[in-house]
């Protein structure tokens, strides 16, 4: 006998999430990048000048195509998916499977409303005995408009609260965040701005 499988059920969600904590950033500037593809033999060519951390900090900012300071798309995904946990009724491949953030930037970032960054310098290990600077910038007040798509019969509007919340809590985004053993980066539902959950 054929089974009829019924069409999708399909939600879209959109929320604010704010910082509980200072969100600190390190994206890959054009330089490190070009650097980086460089064999060993021709980084010892390139000749070196004198570091400026301000343009170091700034470069190391996510930014949209239209220059305006972000959060990656992916990355907050990748937050609720670790945030998720049987245990808790919400596995991690049903998140993978029922949850699309929608970004309309081609480099997958979503602006933020935002302080002007802070440039932090901060000691990191490089390698096994190894130290080196790096200058990143620090946001201390930020939040992010997110537009999701769900499926419905898998997550309802309260469990993507709930999820956010929590992963907000315990995972956050970015450098030094809690999965990290970190502080930095946490977030929370802005219940200031209504939760709209619209279902097609």
């Amino acid at each position: 006998m054929a089974i009829e499988l019924k069409p999708i059920k399909k939600a879209t969600i959109t929320f604010w999430i704010k910082g509980t904590s200072p969100l600190v950033q390190h994206n890959w500037s054009n330089k490190a990048l070009e650097m980086m593809r460089k064999t060993a033999a021709e980084r010892r060519k390139v000749k070196k000048v004198a570091r400026n951390p301000e343009d170091e900090g700034r470069s190391a900012a996510y930014r949209t195509a239209s220059g305006e300071y972000g959060i990656p798309a992916m990355g907050f995904k990748a937050s609720l998916i670790s945030a998720a946990h049987k245990d808790l009724g919400i596995e991690k491949t049903m998140v993978r499977k029922a949850f699309f953030v929608l970004c309309n930037d081609p480099g997958l970032v979503l602006p933020m409303e935002c302080s002007d960054p802070v440039i932090r310098e901060d000691t990191v290990r490089v390698g096994v005995s190894q130290t080196d600077l790096r200058y990143r910038p620090e946001f201390t007040c930020w939040r992010c408009k997110i537009k999701a798509h769900v499926d419905a019969e898998l997550l309802t509007e309260s469990d993507v609260v709930n999820l956010v919340d929590r992963a907000g809590f315990g995972v956050g985004l970015c450098e030094w965040r809690p999965e990290k053993g970190g502080d930095w980066g946490r977030y929370e539902v802005d219940t200031s701005e209504p939760v709209e959950w619209e279902v097609s």
